[in-house]
């Protein structure tokens, strides 16, 4: 067994995902309580290599209290040669606010052998999350089961197997998680985003979707599409009637790792503005991709934050004061920092 703690992307879950599935072809059985939009981010820029094509993988997700994103369980499904199940998916899916009968709190990944007999696994405390993933502090370890005795590795790939069997595949409850997930997770504002005047003791916010792997190679994407008009909320000048492929000026992003980055804001040829976002492993976000932004503008320097959706939820769910959506379906608005 090899004890790790996750600091800061060393030692991280990841890391020893990777070093389980190297150099090795064995099926795989992943259980973890979520899966979100990043978490599925980080696999693809990770390990598409590991994983790949021809990898049997099976996974089971939860879907307590919504957290896993409708959108990240369809990629996990088309994601190489995939299966995957939702435990006790029927009786959730059903429930009010997806409030489980009993929580499924796990967190592991294995490989097995041929013959169904566990080889490797990681367990910890991160959920398939860019957090969970790489970027939070979180404990976990690596067991070699050729250092475990037959009787706790058999007791132990049982319970899975059982887990597995007696869950829900994704297909019968996907569609209708769908559908609820948007009247119990989607941000509403009073008024749309066009029909509100900036104040300056608001946030902005905005749905990122899936980030273009602008970088190239492993390295996540930071290029993204807003909505027209989100400069003035930005803290610059407005201008009702940029030019195509113009610059809608500078902003100075003050990032978590305590560096102001400066970027420049264009109106693209598109007609929507373009922001190349910090540099996302080396100022502390890890990635963008499947979060929401907020950009809270403090003297001449936009405080950038990056949250998973039930996080943003928990924390400004009930201060948001417009909401509108793109064509994309991404959403954006503005929060009310009033008391």
């Amino acid at each position: 067994m090899k004890p790790y703690i996750q600091l800061q992307n060393q030692q991280s879950t990841l890391t020893h995902w990777k070093s389980i599935l190297a150099d090795n072809q064995l099926s795989s059985l992943g259980a973890f309580a979520y899966v979100t939009d990043s978490g599925v981010a980080q696999l693809r820029t990770h390990l598409s290599a590991q994983l790949g094509n021809t990898r049997h993988c099976r996974w089971l997700f939860g879907l307590d209290y919504g957290r896993s994103h409708p959108a990240a369980l369809r990629h996990m499904a088309g994601f190489g040669n995939s299966e995957v199940r939702i435990h006790d998916g029927e009786y959730v899916v059903q429930s009010k606010a997806f409030v489980p009968r009993v929580s499924y709190h796990i967190k592991t990944a294995l490989t097995l052998l041929a013959n169904g007999y566990p080889c490797k696994q990681i367990v910890g405390s991160g959920n398939l999350s860019a957090s969970g993933l790489s970027a939070g502090i979180e404990g976990g370890c690596l067991v070699d089961f050729t250092q475990v005795s037959e009787e706790s590795g058999t007791a132990l790939i049982t319970t899975l197997e059982t887990m597995w069997e007696s869950a829900t595949p994704l297909v019968q409850v996907l569609n209708e998680y769908e559908g609820r997930y948007s009247s119990v997770n989607v941000p509403r504002g009073q008024v749309s985003v066009d029909d509100h005047l900036p104040d300056a003791a608001e946030l902005f916010w905005i749905d990122v979707g899936y980030v273009t792997k602008n970088r190239g190679g492993e390295r996540p994407g930071n290029q993204f599409d807003l909505p027209r008009r989100s400069h003035i909320y930005l803290g610059l000048k407005g201008n009702p009637n940029p030019a195509l492929n113009s610059t809608l000026g500078d902003l100075r992003i003050r990032t978590p790792s305590g560096e102001v980055v400066e970027r420049r804001l264009r109106f693209g040829n598109n007609a929507m503005e373009k922001l190349t976002l910090p540099i996302p492993e080396k100022y502390g976000y890890e990635c963008y991709d499947g979060k929401i932004l907020t950009f809270e503008v403090v003297g001449d320097e936009l405080i950038l934050e990056a949250f998973e959706h039930d996080d943003f939820f928990r924390i400004y769910g009930t201060n948001i004061s417009s909401c509108s959506e793109m064509q994309s379906g991404r959403r954006y608005g503005t929060i009310s920092l009033g008391e």
